[in-house]
């Protein structure tokens, strides 16, 4: 363990789920770790803030966030099952339709938590509390970083200055870096996407009966089908359903009765959601959370001021209809503590910051990948797209039968194995066997 920085006092901007496993990740390696939340401190335990509203809808932990949060907080999934968790077979408990096709279901030893958003970020909470060098302090707004001989060494509160050994800025979407760099005359490079996405959301009471599944998804099939939608057990024996529609195909004032809600569920490429809420209970409203467009701020290609990282949205917003968001920003606080369990004193977080844009790459090469199907979609499409486009389409109508290639499959889209081993040989000789 190096202790070179535990006299040393870190900062972290925003106190979401990025936030929050970032300062576990470090506060081995420094003395003090502040975590400052714009939002007020809710009134009561797992309700929602304003600033993270997207917590409203479906959220799941890929496998390798699920082992990130485990190494974070030793006993971690065993816990979340006793608050209410739902425990399933990744495989065999999911149904699955995907690019037109179901996925194969068999028994496997591979498992998944399904749970609202705010049951896991409060627990998440709780542990990071636990932890005596953090502070986490609500109603608080940075305004701009402290820069001296470029070097960030501290952020501005209300004119108050707050000094800082190293300052992480995981604030949002929004990100306080780009306007700060930017307010310094330097350009931060960014990849831009212009999607269209809205989710809506209801949680629901449904009739009690035997389903062959614990959780389902109905992916649209691109680029004719734009709605889509995930109908997931949560806690407490509920279920929470999310449709979700691409280049602005839900209209928010139709969807947000629960007749509009119905109506939507009932244009899904399959009527399996307007069966299961005909004889439904809607515990909720409508809630509406719409993503016009996905982001990747390159803060990995420029000299950042030293003593700055950017990390979680603030880094790369992805699509989050694939799931990944939470689980990157799982690995990228892993990441975040290897770097200070091994760096001397004088860091170079240049470096870590190029490491983060490694974890990023391939989850963003995955989401453009699916994203640029619709033609409508703006933004700059990479070099190689139509072939890398045929080649998982291939791939992802070969694992609706074939185990093996659906086992290498589910490895890469839960991110603990990269895409290169899609490109297995045997897997190439099935891809190219296969006519389309």
């Amino acid at each position: 363990m190096n202790k070179n920085n535990f006299t040393k006092t870190a900062i972290i901007i925003g106190g979401g789920m990025a936030g929050k496993l970032i300062a576990a990740a470090i506060s081995p390696y420094f003395s003090k770790v502040h975590i400052f939340e714009k939002d007020n401190k809710p009134l009561q335990e797992k309700e929602i803030r304003p600033g993270v509203s997207q917590a409203n809808h479906i959220h799941a932990l890929l496998h390798a966030g699920d082992q990130a949060l485990e190494t974070l907080f030793p006993g971690f999934k065993e816990d979340m099952v006793a608050l209410g968790s739902v425990k399933i077979d990744s495989i065999n408990d999911l149904a699955w339709f995907h690019h037109g096709v179901w996925k194969q279901r068999y028994s496997t030893e591979l498992t998944t938590l399904l749970q609202t958003r705010p049951l896991l970020e409060t627990y998440v909470e709780k542990r990071v509390k636990q932890l005596k060098n953090i502070t986490y302090t609500y109603g608080v707004k940075v305004e701009n970083y402290l820069i001296q001989n470029q070097r960030v060494c501290g952020v501005c509160i209300k004119q108050e200055p707050f000094t800082a050994d190293l300052v992480i800025d995981t604030s949002g979407a929004s990100s306080l870096s780009k306007l700060c760099i930017e307010k310094q005359g330097k350009n931060v490079p960014e990849e831009k996407v212009e999607i269209g996405l809205c989710y809506a959301t209801r949680l629901y009471e449904l009739p009690q009966r035997d389903r062959d599944f614990k959780i389902k998804l109905i992916y649209p099939n691109p680029p004719e089908q734009m709605l889509g939608g995930t109908l997931s057990m949560i806690e407490n024996q509920k279920y929470i359903v999310t449709l979700i529609g691409y280049l602005n195909s839900i209209d928010p004032a139709e969807i947000r009765t629960e007749e509009g809600f119905s109506q939507y569920a009932k244009k899904l490429p399959l009527p399996d959601f307007a069966q299961e809420l005909e004889g439904g209970k809607s515990l909720t409203e409508t809630k509406i959370y719409q993503i016009p467009h996905i982001v990747w701020r390159r803060f990995d290609q420029i000299q950042l001021p030293e003593g700055l990282l950017v990390a979680g949205d603030s880094f790369c917003r992805v699509d989050p209809v694939f799931g990944q968001g939470m689980s990157v920003a799982a690995l990228e606080a892993l990441a975040i503590r290897e770097f200070f369990a091994s760096t001397p004193p004088h860091m170079n977080l240049n470096k870590l910051q190029k490491k983060l844009a490694k974890i990023v790459a391939p989850v963003w090469s995955m989401v453009l990948c699916e994203d640029f199907r619709y033609e409508a979609v703006k933004g700059k499409r990479p070099f190689g797209l139509k072939f890398q486009q045929w080649y998982v389409k291939q791939i992802f109508l070969l694992s609706a039968k074939n185990r093996k290639i659906y086992d290498e499959f589910i490895k890469v889209m839960n991110l603990v194995s990269p895409p290169t081993i899609l490109f297995k040989p045997y897997i190439l000789k099935e891809v190219f066997k296969r006519k389309g």
